[in-house]
């Protein structure tokens, strides 16, 4: 797992039925306009819910019952207002962590690898992360005036190289402010307190 370092393996065959193409799709369909007709949308905190419609675009199933709980992830309406029909995993930016990874060893894990690391050492180790991220893979933000709780999310959606800054860069799709192509690089450099705000980040399958 890449878990307060740069990796270690889990599982082999996690999630192999994740269609990068098919999220890369719906990110930059959905990026800028929200997907209204088959999802809620949380006009000023719609950040998980945007990236929770992306891997389920790419084919990751929905499960559980109970919106409460970590190791549910669904939604099952297009009211925003009706909360007991759309888990907690799928809409907040903490629980969602809970489940993809974990909160100090509570979480569902489902992602095939994630890492925990300073905005400084993800600076510092950019390229390599680079080559081990693709389309599909998910960014989170910790703010360390709260418990590194994380706060923001962000699904990758292209890569290549980025002529404004003169090195290859991850593109970033999001919710609240509605954004594709955002620099990973230049995000990351903006950031106050780099060495004690962590970045989450999610390998959704093991390619």
């Amino acid at each position: 797992m890449l878990e307060n370092g740069i990796e270690r393996d889990l599982m082999s065959d996690s999630n192999l039925n994740y269609d990068r193409k098919a999220a890369k799709e719906y990110a930059e369909n959905y990026g800028l306009t929200p997907n209204r007709k088959e999802y809620p949308y949380f006009k000023d905190n719609d950040c998980a819910n945007f990236v929770s419609q992306v891997l389920r675009a790419g084919g990751m199933d929905e499960e559980g019952r109970e919106w409460d709980e970590f190791k549910s992830w669904f939604c099952n309406t297009t009211d925003e207002n009706n909360l007991t029909k759309i888990s907690l995993t799928w809409r907040s930016a903490r629980y969602f962590r809970r489940y993809w990874s974990n909160e100090n060893g509570i979480g569902r894990n489902r992602a095939f690898a994630t890492a925990t690391i300073t905005v400084q050492q993800t600076l510092d180790n950019f390229e390599r992360i680079y080559f081990l991220l693709k389309e599909g893979d998910v960014v989170q933000y910790g703010d360390p005036f709260n418990g590194n709780l994380p706060y923001h999310t962000q699904v990758i959606h292209d890569k290549g190289f980025n002529w404004k800054i003169k090195k290859y860069d991850l593109f970033m799709a999001q919710h609240t402010k509605n954004s594709i192509y955002v620099s990973l690089y230049n995000y990351l450099i903006r950031l106050e307190n780099k060495n004690e705000r962590f970045v989450y980040i999610y390998k959704i399958k093991n390619d």
